[in-house]
């Protein structure tokens, strides 16, 4: 027997290597063969144009290098990809290829992406929650995927990421927001959405953070992070903090 694939048109996208269908290593069909993507300068516009083609949301796409989906197999087709973000193709973009590809490490540099996808009902994609805390403002951290809500893992988990849960949920924050490992308010049940998390101050979605592959599952339970954030503050909002007496403390400003 023999085991054959679809034909595949020029410039057809497909995403492999993910546990979800909006995210995996970008493979693209040309001459009716599947190859890879080498992530030399490879970025969030670019994503947004492989994002924009496959169907799905071009808000947030992110880029991921180093074959953070696994490498793939056969010929890289392209290299330098520089999109403008316009695009309805990544063939519409600039680019190099055949014998002018220099992918120095090979299939060890293919690129991935991760997609968003619209809102279907029970929750929106993307949208987060925090759960067993005191009050609304902390709580073990869920997040929405495809309708169902799951935990994030611990692994990595630290302040730049619970500031970023903060800032997603409109809550305000004292130089970071804090934050919790080890299930401490509570494990969760079901999917475990993310893993090592890694987000920067310029992130302001969970979402936008680099992490493992969604559902990537290593971790238990046991490990559901958490964050402590503070009641939302308008500008010019002033506070009294540290005093004995409500009158007297160190003045904050929001």
């Amino acid at each position: 027997g023999v085991g054959c694939e679809a034909p595949c048109a020029d410039g057809q996208l497909r995403l492999v290597g993910g546990n979800i269908a909006n995210e995996g290593r970008v493979e693209i069909c040309l001459s009716n063969e599947w190859g890879t993507i080498c992530d030399d300068v490879f970025g969030s516009v670019d994503a947004q144009v492989v994002c924009r083609k496959l169907g799905y949301l071009t808000t947030d796409a992110l880029a991921f290098s180093s074959a953070h989906f696994g490498s793939g197999t056969g010929d890289i087709f392209l290299d330098n990809v520089g999109c403008s973000g316009t695009e309805s193709s990544l063939l519409d973009c600039s680019y190099v290829s055949g014998n002018s590809i220099s992918c120095t490490y090979g299939h060890n540099e293919d690129v991935g992406v991760r997609c968003q996808v619209n809102a279907t009902g029970v929750c929106t994609y993307g949208d987060i929650r925090l759960v067993g805390g005191s009050n609304e403002y902390e709580g073990r951290v869920e997040i929405c995927i495809n309708d169902t809500w799951g935990t994030v893992c611990d692994d990595g988990w630290g302040s730049h990421d619970s500031t970023v849960v903060c800032k997603q949920l409109g809550y305000a924050y004292t130089g970071y927001g804090k934050y919790y490992s080890s299930a401490y308010f509570g494990a969760g049940s079901g999917k475990i959405w993310l893993e090592d998390v890694a987000c920067t101050t310029s992130n302001t979605k969970l979402l936008q953070c680099s992490s493992s592959p969604i559902g990537e599952e290593t971790c238990s339970h046991s490990e559901d992070a958490g964050v402590g954030c503070e009641a939302p503050c308008t500008d010019g909002q002033l506070r009294l903090v540290g005093g004995n007496i409500p009158n007297e403390g160190r003045v904050e400003v929001c």
